[in-house]
Parts: C-alpha cells; structure tokens; sequence
C-alpha cells in the first residue's frame, strides 16, 4: 500500500527525522508542512491521505487542524506526533478520532507498531525510506530549529507536570530563540518589576560546560488567581510565595528535561524571589554581551494565566549547545 503523506511540523528538524524512517513502500508522494494552515491547504487539493500532525504550532496549530477536518469531514488518517503530552491533550486527540498519538521523541518502533495495527504496513517487509523525492514548501532554514524542538520536548514535559498538579489544560508555549543583549533581558526585568507585586522567580542552572538562569515572570493578578483557585487567598505571605515557588519549579524543570535531551546531567540551583524592592539587578552581570536567550509563555486559559519564561545560556554555554546541536 502507498499513500499521498503529509508531514506537518514547524520544526523541519523534527519533520526530517520522521521522514527518514517512513517505510518508503508506504510512499506514493511526501508533502510537508510549516504549520497547519499549510497542511490544510494540502488536503483540499487532495494530496493527503496519511497525516502526520503536531499540535503546538504557529498560524493554524493541531487541535484546530484536528476540529477543520472533523468539520468539514475530510477521508484522512491522521497520527498525532508531539511534544505535548498532557492527558487533557490525548483526550482532546482522542475525541477528534485520530489514529494515535506519539510522543516526542518520535520512537521509530512505536511508529512502526502503530502503522501495522491499521494495516498500513506489513512490519515483515519494511523499507525505510532513504530516497523517496518530497515535496517541501520554500520555508527559509532557521539555525536554531534543532535547539527549538529540544525545548519543545521539554516545555511539553513541564506543561504536563503543572496539569496535572492544577489539574487544568496547559496551551503549549512556541518557544523563540535568538540572541538578545544583556540590557535589553536587564530591561525586560526592571519594565516587569515596575508594577507593584509582580514577581520574578530566578533559578540559575549548571551542567557540564552548562551554565545559565531561569526566570519565571509572575504578575500580581496572576499570582492572585492561582492562589485563588487554590483556595489560599487569606494564606500568610510565607505560604504564599511557597506556593508560587513551587509552581515555578515545575516550570523550571523543563531545564532538566533538557538533561536528556543533551545528554548532559544538568541541576538548578535554589531559586530566588527578585520583587520590585530589590536592588540586586543594578548589579546584574548579565547587562553586558550577548545571551542565548529562549522565551517561552505558558498559558492556562481557565485561570486566564499567562507566565512568561526565559532560559538564559551564558555565551562559553552557547558555544557548548553548538557542539551539541546544529546550529552555526
């Protein structure tokens, strides 16, 4: 059996890696995808009859790829591979009647194991493909897209760990990667603190040739509405910041998810609360020279939160992640 596939993924990074273990003989053309819009467009013109489907993506993400087909009831397969791994997540999946959904890192057996459940292959006479030509848009190539997929990965593995600690649905943060000047992180820090009882939890990290901070930016309201919904409104200020402490933390742990993904042992040091009486940021070392800074915003719309969060890497860390990953 051959069919028309659709790859669809933000990441041409994670697109490349399932393409080249998709039996070829299940190959009668290969179409990628940037985003889901992309993907849509693709099976109205009838190129689609295996879909492979992220969720968290720019533009048109998954979910509204899932609810467009269901709605407009579009005859294609669909298997979900993503880094979003919350249970809220598989049951939306669920409900949308997709194949299967896989984690990321995409596990090649699993896949396998999946393809042949339906009948899509015979896993007695696999061919992966190696040559099979494929049809891919004019995206321009993104040096950090390999870094991006990484903490996609983790930031999936975080977002699962605060739903199910709030039981609530987590929307998947797109991380942004680029380098940023120590001033401008230094300003994005003083413009947050201006407002009075908005919060910044500092967390620095440290692994082999890996150094950097995490911050986690909490603003008053919505500090308010999570200790709220845990009912500890009228809790003493100590038990407060505990608790937003350890919802930071949870956050925080997408840095050592990323452990596995580097293949680095990597640990947090003891978190830090920076508030707006603060003076320690006029002596921030890191207003100087260039970071790697990756930015992320985990949103839970049932408390209408949204928690920005950088990963900063010092520069002698940047030139180690270029040894790790691809990017130039």
């Amino acid at each position: 059996m051959s069919l028309n596939i659709i790859v669809c993924d933000d990441s041409k990074f994670a697109r490349n890696q399932l393409i080249r273990v998709i039996p070829k003989n299940l190959i009668a053309n290969l179409y990628q995808a940037n985003n889901g819009l992309e993907a849509m467009n693709l099976l109205h013109e009838g190129k689609g009859n295996l879909l492979f489907l992220d969720l968290t993506m720019p533009v048109m993400d998954g979910y509204q790829v899932l609810a467009a087909i269901k709605k407009e009831n579009i005859d294609v397969l669909t298997i979900v591979i993503s880094g979003d791994i919350q249970l809220q997540a598989q049951k939306i999946i669920a409900s949308y009647n997709a194949l299967a959904f896989l984690k990321k890192p995409l596990d090649k057996d699993e896949l396998y194991e999946v393809l042949e459940k339906y009948g899509l292959i015979d896993n007695d006479n696999i061919n992966e493909n190696e040559t099979t030509k494929t049809y891919a848009n004019n995206e321009q190539n993104d040096k950090f897209d390999e870094l991006k997929e990484k903490i996609n990965i983790s930031a999936g593995i975080a977002a699962s760990k605060i739903g199910d600690f709030l039981n609530l649905f987590v929307n998947m943060p797109i991380p942004k990667v680029r380098i940023k000047k120590g001033m401008e992180i230094y300003d994005d820090m003083n413009n947050w603190l201006n407002d009075e009882g908005n919060v910044i939890i500092s967390q620095g990290f440290i692994g082999l040739d890996i150094l950097g901070e995490n911050l986690n930016f909490f603003s008053k309201e919505d500090i308010n509405s999570f200790l709220s919904m845990l009912g500890e409104n009228n809790a003493d200020s100590k038990t407060k910041l505990s608790l937003i402490m350890e919802l930071s933390g949870l956050l925080s742990g997408s840095v050592i998810c990323l452990s596995k993904q580097f293949n680095v042992d990597i640990k947090l040091n003891h978190p830090v609360v920076i508030k707006n009486a603060d003076n320690n940021l006029a002596k921030d070392p890191l207003k100087s020279g260039d970071i790697l800074c990756v930015e992320l915003t985990y949103e839970i719309k049932d408390l209408k939160i949204k928690i920005p969060n950088y990963i900063l890497f010092t520069n002698n860390t940047t030139l180690k992640l270029k040894e790790l990953l691809e990017f130039i």
